[in-house]
């Protein structure tokens, strides 16, 4: 049944391309001549009208075929161009689990150090008409840190450092949480469904606090450890993207610590998660 639509469907064709040889195109110039004459008989006195109507056909050239298709143009019969337009995968909600070396009273419980993130807008540039894009934008992150040792993290003669709780003391939970702004320079290619990026992204801290949970007679409290804890204003981080349409693997490598120089501990964290782009 196939095959017969098909060679039905170009018998039609050829029929119409043999049949518009010798018929006027609906893009040609025509150009029409009516000459009307009237004639006396000199005998009977009647009057004798003609009217003659001539057809000129001027041909015009075929213009270049072209469909339009969802958006995209593509030019048809022997060059299949499409102007491709790429959208980028930065803007999104996404969940990430958080590590770092380990250090003395500093242990990352990895389970319960989570990161969330809403990337809120890219600003994008794709190179040309290849599969290249150059991606920025603007996000925010949010870390929590949860520790295993029974230790908080505190600042000290202006040192931030991992302390002990006090004995007979003992701490139902103890985090850090850091916020950040962040804007990468990313650097993304595309093909078919898949994608994968990479490059940079800046991290502006605009709030940190570090925090014990401790149990009591009088039940359940929070206690604040500290907020200004010498961790890096501005940071920078290594990032990779990899996935299929608009789920993706998403992964971070600070090559810095944490902490100022000289002013805390060592931790060059990283992270891998998943993003969901919109």
């Amino acid at each position: 049944m196939k095959q017969f639509i098909a060679i039905l469907a170009f018998s039609i064709f050829a029929m119409s391309a043999y049949a518009d040889d010798g018929i006027k195109s609906v893009q040609d110039t025509i150009i029409r001549t009516i000459v009307t004459s009237t004639v006396t008989d000199t005998v009977t006195g009647k009057t004798v009208t003609t009217r003659t109507e001539t057809e000129k056909i001027i041909p015009t050239a075929e213009p270049e075929s072209k469909v339009i298709y969802d958006g995209a143009s593509y030019n048809f019969i022997f060059s299949w161009k499409k102007k491709k337009s790429l959208n980028p995968h930065w803007t999104g909600t996404g969940m990430g689990f958080m590590n770092y070396n380990d250090i003395p009273n500093g242990r990352l419980k990895m389970s319960a150090s989570h990161n969330f993130t809403i990337n809120l807008t890219d600003f994008h540039k794709q190179i040309k008409n290849s599969n290249w894009l150059v991606v920025s934008g603007i996000g925010s992150e949010w870390s929590r840190y949860h520790f295993d040792d029974n230790s908080a993290l505190t600042k000290k003669d202006g040192i931030a450092m991992f302390e002990p709780a006090p004995e007979g003391v003992h701490y139902k939970a103890t985090q850090l949480i850091a916020y950040y702004i962040t804007i990468p320079l990313l650097l993304e290619y595309q093909v078919s469904s898949f994608h994968i990026s990479g490059g940079v992204a800046g991290f502006f801290k605009y709030y940190s606090k570090s925090q014990v949970k401790i149990k009591d007679e009088k039940g359940v409290h929070k206690v604040s450890m500290g907020q200004d804890l010498n961790i890096r204003p501005v940071d920078m981080k290594a990032r990779l993207q990899i996935g299929i349409n608009n789920v993706s693997i998403y992964g971070y490598y600070s090559p810095f610590s944490m902490f100022g120089k000289n002013k805390g501990p060592d931790l060059k964290t990283c992270t891998i998660g998943v993003i969901v782009s919109s």
